[in-house]
Order: C-alpha cells, then sequence, then structure tokens
C-alpha cells in the first residue's frame, strides 16, 4: 500500500492517518468541511487534525499535483532525512459518487471511516446509500475498501461474538447493521468489515467513548462513573490504536482475495466488567474508589423519552446490562493488542 484515502476524520480516521503516515504511505482525507495540517516527520509529531492549527491544502481537489500524481516521500539531500508529507485535506461528501470519485481518483485503497449521528432514524436514512456510493466507487475504480463496524447486528446472541457467528440484531440499529454488511457481501466491490467493541484511548472522544465519558472523565474530576449498563459482567472493549491498525493489516489482506469478496474480521478486543475500568481508572489516579454507580434500565428508557442517545442506548440492553463478550479473531494476533489498561491511561 503505498496511497490511501480515508473518509472521515474522527477519533478512528485520524488514528488510521497517524499509523500510516508513520509508515510511509501517502494519505488523503475527505470530509464534508475539508482542511489541512502541516508537514510532518516520519514519527508523526506535529501532525494535527484540526484545520485551524494546521495550514490550509493548497494541492488540487484529490490531493493530486497539476500532473495528477499523488504527493510523494522527500528525502533531503545535505541531511539525508525523508520528510513525509501530512494527509492531504480535501473537501468531499462521501455520499455524492463525483467528489467520491474525484477524491478517490490514484489510491491504492479506501477506509470509510464517515458515519451518522447516534440516531436510528439518521442511519436509516444516511448510512445505506453512504455505503451504495462509497462501494460502488471502489468497484468502478478497482480498488478495496475496508469499514469499521460494530457488534449491533450480533447483539442478540447468548454466546460470545466471533468471526462466524450468525446475525441477531435486536433493535433497529442492529437490522440496519446486519444488512450493510449482507450488502457490502453482495456487492461487486472487494471490501472488508473490521468489528470492535466499545472504543477507548489517545483519540477517543468524550461525545463518542462510553468509557470515556461514564468512567474515566467523571472519576479524573472527582465524580462517580455513571453507566447505562450493569457494571459486573464482561463488556466487549477495543483500543482505537488497535482497531485502527486491524483496519490496515485488513486492507492488506484484501490485495490476495478474489475481486468482490468481503471479509469479516473482528479487531483485538479485551472483555472486563465496566468495574474493573472505574477501579482501575481511580488507582491509576490516586483518586479513592467510589463503587460506579449502574443506571438501572427502566431509568434510561425514562430518560430515553427526552434524550435520544439514552434512547438508542436503552434498545440495546443486551450489549450494556448482558455479558457482552467479544472474541478477537485471527488480525489480533498479526497486529497485537494492547492492554486494555494501557488504552485507559492514554486517556488520563
Amino acid at each position: 500500500m503505498r496511497t490511501a484515502l480515508i473518509i472521515g476524520n474522527g477519533q478512528i480516521g485520524s488514528e488510521i492517518a497517524t499509523q500510516l503516515t508513520e509508515s510511509r504511505v501517502v494519505v488523503r482525507i475527505a470530509t464534508r468541511s475539508g482542511g489541512g495540517a502541516t508537514e510532518v516527520g516520519a514519527s508523526g509529531a506535529g501532525l494535527s487534525d484540526d484545520a485551524e492549527s494546521g495550514t490550509i491544502s493548497e494541492a488540487l481537489p484529490g490531493g493530486t499535483h497539476p500532473d495528477g500524481t499523488l504527493p510523494v516521500q522527500s528525502t533531503n539531500p545535505s541531511s539525508g532525512s525523508t520528510t513525509v508529507c501530512a494527509p492531504d485535506h480535501v473537501k468531499a461528501d462521501a455520499s455524492d459518487r463525483a467528489q467520491l470519485a474525484e477524491a478517490a481518483t490514484g489510491v491504492d485503497v479506501i477506509f470509510a471511516c464517515a458515519h451518522a449521528p447516534y440516531d436510528s432514524r439518521k442511519w436509516e436514512h444516511i448510512l445505506p446509500r453512504l455505503d451504495a456510493a462509497i462501494l460502488d466507487t471502489a468497484a468502478e475504480l478497482d480498488i478495496p475498501v475496508v469499514f469499521p463496524e460494530s457488534a449491533y447486528a450480533f447483539a442478540g446472541l447468548n454466546s460470545p461474538i466471533t468471526e462466524s457467528s450468525p446475525f441477531a440484531p435486536v433493535e433497529d440499529k442492529g437490522r440496519i447493521r446486519q444488512r450493510l454488511l449482507e450488502a457490502r457481501s453482495a456487492h461487486s466491490a472487494t471490501s472488508a468489515s473490521v468489528i470492535a467493541g466499545d472504543l477507548f484511548g489517545s483519540t477517543a472522544k468524550k461525545w463518542s467513548s462510553v468509557v470515556r465519558m461514564c468512567i474515566t472523565e467523571p472519576i479524573s474530576h472527582g465524580r462517580r462513573a455513571m453507566v447505562p449498563a450493569r457494571t459486573d459482567v464482561p463488556h466487549g472493549i477495543t483500543v482505537i490504536a488497535d482497531h485502527a491498525a486491524a483496519m490496515i493489516r485488513a486492507a492488506e489482506r484484501l490485495t490476495d482475495v478474489p475481486a468482490g469478496t468481503h471479509q469479516l474480521f473482528i479487531a483485538p478486543t479485551s472483555n472486563p466488567t465496566l468495574a474493573e475500568i472505574a477501579d482501575f481508572t481511580a488507582d491509576t489516579l490516586g483518586r479513592k474508589y467510589k463503587r460506579p454507580f449502574s443506571i438501572p434500565r427502566w431509568a434510561t428508557r425514562a430518560i430515553g423519552a427526552f434524550e435520544r442517545s439514552f434512547f438508542e442506548l436503552n434498545r440495546l440492553a443486551p450489549i450494556w446490562y448482558e455479558p457482552c463478550v467479544i472474541t478477537p479473531g485471527e488480525l489480533a494476533a498479526e497486529v497485537g493488542t494492547t492492554d486494555w489498561r494501557e488504552g485507559v491511561r492514554q486517556m488520563l
């Protein structure tokens, strides 16, 4: 892999961009707002995913040079050191096929990390159309595409989730995820989907990482952790850096499969209880241990009448109020698994 397009620049896309850049892969990031970043060394130091703290790229649309080629690494003759260009940030709506095709021209792989607000009604309206545009573009340009995936389509299983588990959705979001996975399998594009548990780690956002929002943030401010879940049962979680590494490895594997193949993988995953995470967080910060409060399901149902995110969480009760064990697949052995305690330290 020499070149890659990342659609979206959130907690997963930004981590993929960092890892690829450190591996000297030329990276282009497509978002609806566009943006830019400064040039960085191979270590990734100084890389910014903030348009405000970087410089706006002057590359042509799609991050190409006037001759249509992608930017490349450059070597300083006097020092012999190699400088890697930071990702080119381009403005493109991934659901617009013309814009997406322009952004994807000249790349070896697409990482489709764009998503939609946490609302099943918006997922129904946005995600099938978005996936279809990405898959069609990938097929037309003959390049593979890798998607991050959740465990929602398997939430109703009463056994650990594996790469060969049958679908078992329990609500609308899970049924939408199942349809997306089935559509990827049926499409002529070469693709992979990489399942992860609840995400946490250095790039975790407190509004999209339950572990950070409900456990590490409150405890770091001296408050008790309050979680809309049982805290005494195993719960699958994945360090974001491990999810990104697994997606990159999945992309490399797609070069060796027949065209039109879809592969389902599980990223490196751990299954501690949420109470264990809270206990470790308090110990790490030197805080007095306070037993995390488990918000009962009837309360999330009541709050959900006014707050959509609680409504959506409540409908996924098997993931939150029963054991949700996710068994990592073979990619975990290939990319390694970060101890979940280190993932907590990254957020602290």
